[in-house]
């Protein structure tokens, strides 16, 4: 949490280090030069793609739990539908419906606090809870965890876009400091209180161990898994946002003026089409492979600890170097090491479960 917390400083010093910085390749071509922001843009697109398609899968796989009947396609399909006009609406706007999310969080808490101790049985108790072990009882299965820590502290690609969008830039390192504090309440107890409940036995998705006790508080769960279905649709249109944006200041940012006008005047349809193919690719990819996540628990590593640690330390470094302390060049590569072993060990032992 610290880190991340700190690298997403990090990132808002370096767009503000002079005019004309928007995005995250745009921080790249200024400290490293417009090979950088190529590299830098395909990396955070891989990153911010492969979460939506997460988000695509776990929409149908809760929905899927709620209607048993219709075919995970179908249901994908209908996301779809949905994410399209999403896509089309401003971030600004689209900010709101994000705090379903928080509600989401906050509700599945209470949820699965209230499941706990409501239930005296086995699985899904607090008061008689399944057997746990306080260190893993396989040392080198642990390296697989650095991925998934991370990735709740990830998404800094998608930080300029949401500064740049905020009507009070100035809170921004308050409502990161806010973010941070409530995620990792919310891991925390999560954390803690699903393995309690379900020790060993705890699955991938939440939503499949809360309904899996099916003839306990059976309306709330089900409301609970109505939450987390539909919660990842603004998600998904805010992960994508950087994406989006970028493409469409490549085309914005021709200086002909017989093509301005053109420009000008087809942007609403370049926008709608870009926008439309970027959901399309998306979510024809999580049709497509289904276990798309198992491959991004490959990436997840790798992606993360690249775009929301290493890269933000990099940037900084090169762009203040003539202003820092002795101190603060050691710390940010401190971090710069310590983050690529970790990301390294995450990446080759996340290969080595995959297959």
């Amino acid at each position: 949490m610290g880190v991340t917390n700190y690298t997403a400083r990090l990132l808002i010093k370096c767009l503000n280090y002079k005019e004309g910085i928007y995005t995250y390749p745009d921080i790249a071509t200024i400290a490293f030069g417009k090979f950088a922001k190529i590299i830098i843009f395909i990396l955070f697109s891989l990153e911010l793609i492969a979460i939506a398609i997460s988000l695509v899968i776990l929409i149908g796989d809760s929905l899927q739990i709620l209607f048993p009947d219709i075919s995970l396609i179908s249901l994908k399909i209908i996301a779809w539908m949905i994410l399209i006009p999403l896509a089309l609406i401003d971030i600004k706007y689209l900010s709101y419906f994000s705090l379903l999310g928080i509600l989401s969080a906050i509700i599945l808490v209470i949820v699965v606090i209230i499941d706990g101790i409501t239930r005296n049985e086995q699985p899904g108790s607090l008061f008689n809870p399944m057997k746990t072990e306080l260190w893993p009882t396989d040392w080198n299965s642990l390296p697989f965890s650095f991925g998934l820590i991370i990735a709740g502290y990830a998404g800094h690609s998608v930080f300029p876009s949401i500064y740049l969008d905020m009507q009070t830039p100035n809170t921004y390192l308050k409502a990161i400091n806010i973010s941070y504090s409530f995620s990792t309440v919310v891991y925390l107890l999560i954390a803690v209180c699903g393995y309690l409940m379900f020790g060993n036995m705890t699955k991938p998705e939440i939503t499949q161990n809360i309904m899996s006790t099916t003839d306990h508080l059976k309306l709330l769960n089900q409301f609970i898994v109505w939450l987390i279905a539909i919660n990842p649709f603004t998600k998904i249109v805010l992960e994508l946002h950087p994406v989006n944006f970028f493409i469409e200041i490549q085309y914005l940012s021709s200086s002909c003026n017989l093509w301005t006008r053109i420009r000008n005047d087809c942007f609403l349809l370049i926008r709608f089409l870009s926008r439309t193919l970027v959901i399309t690719m998306v979510v024809f990819i999580a049709i497509k492979y289904p276990q798309f996540d198992r491959a991004i628990e490959l990436l997840g590593s790798f992606l993360f600890y690249t775009i929301s640690t290493i890269i933000p330390c990099m940037f900084y470094l090169k762009l203040y170097s003539n202003n820092l302390r002795w101190w603060e060049w050691l710390v940010n590569l401190l971090i710069i090491l310590v983050c690529t072993a970790l990301a390294m060990l995450g990446t080759i032992w996340a290969f080595l479960f995959y297959h």
